[in-house]
């Protein structure tokens, strides 16, 4: 996991160049890491957008130096993302894809398997990439703006994430395997 370079492509790459070159992240990799957790907690799945020939790429040494953290948010996004509309997941395939096939092996049920979790979590990266681009492009038109407005998502992301009780799902999480 997280081993080499991910671009980003069309729409998305537009957004994330935004984000960037308005310094409200300081590298690609920091906008990676928060949209996937934004995307997660806003349930936002973004699809992959190939209507313009915009790229931005994450390089593998960005990776390699965050990767504790990429891989933490990783593993907390698969246990705590319970599957779609379609397909409910167990306690214990959870698990699996937490910690089981979080790595390219030689199986094909695993490489499979986590192929399917990397797009996963690749999908809630570009949600929360949009995420993020709406709430930073709208009316605002100077320094102070972006600084008043990080204040505001930041205030109101902490008021909305104090009512999600993600603590508990993890404790029973653990606690029914």
């Amino acid at each position: 996991m997280f081993e080499s370079d991910y671009t980003i492509n069309g729409i998305h790459a537009t957004y994330l160049k935004y984000l960037y070159e308005a310094k409200i992240f300081k590298r690609y990799i920091d906008v990676y890491m928060n949209a996937a957790i934004i995307g997660f907690l806003y349930g936002r799945l973004g699809k992959k957008d190939n209507s313009s020939q915009d790229r931005a790429r994450i390089y593998a040494d960005a990776f390699a130096t965050e990767r504790l953290k990429c891989d933490f948010i990783y593993r907390l996004i698969m246990l705590l993302d319970e599957g779609d509309e379609n397909t409910e997941l167990s306690v214990s395939q959870r698990l699996d894809r937490a910690f089981r096939y979080d790595s390219i092996s030689n199986e094909d049920r695993s490489k499979n398997s986590h192929s399917q979790n990397m797009d996963r979590f690749n999908s809630y990266v570009l949600g929360g990439i949009e995420v993020l681009y709406e709430k930073f492009t709208s009316g605002i038109t100077s320094r102070d703006d972006y600084i008043n407005r990080i204040f505001d998502v930041v205030s109101k992301f902490k008021e909305e994430i104090e009512g999600k009780d993600f603590e508990n799902k993890l404790r029973k999480l653990i606690r029914s395997n």
